[in-house]
């Protein structure tokens, strides 16, 4: 099975790494991890003004960010079993179709866990991606 991990370089992010490495047997072991990240887009009122390289560099660096620290954290942990997919756009609409292109079974995503109120105030990519998606999501808090 795929198991699509959204990562963003945040404290969340690590708990949700940790908690798939700590239960590796269960999601880990003989299966694929898709590591995503999302850069949020850059509004078209900006890139009008940049070269499509300096906009490509942008996420580059971006990514590299966070994805960097991920990729050391899976080779301390010997797990070699993983793709990177990198976006740029709305986060919760890249996840859902960065899960289906990938075809996952499951997709794991750390939550600031700001309960019913705060999701129906703020909204929450958590919130949307379980709303839009018909894969098993496994929210790590």
């Amino acid at each position: 099975m795929k198991i699509l991990i959204a990562v963003d370089g945040s404290a969340y992010t690590q708990k949700a790494l940790a908690y798939l490495i700590a239960n590796r047997a269960m999601f880990v072991d003989g299966h694929e991890l898709v590591i995503v990240h999302v850069c949020t887009g850059i509004s078209g009122h900006v890139t009008r003004h940049l070269s499509k390289e300096v906009v490509a560099d942008y996420y580059a660096e971006e990514s590299t960010k966070v994805l960097d620290p991920v990729k050391t954290l899976l080779a301390q942990q010997g797990v070699a079993n993983y793709t990177i997919d990198s976006r740029h756009g709305h986060v919760a609409e890249e996840i859902l179709k960065a899960a289906t292109a990938a075809q996952a079974g499951l997709i794991v995503l750390g939550t600031h866990g700001h309960g019913l109120l705060g999701r129906a105030l703020m909204g929450s990519v958590a919130t949307k991606v379980i709303a839009e998606t018909n894969t098993t999501v496994l929210l790590v808090q």
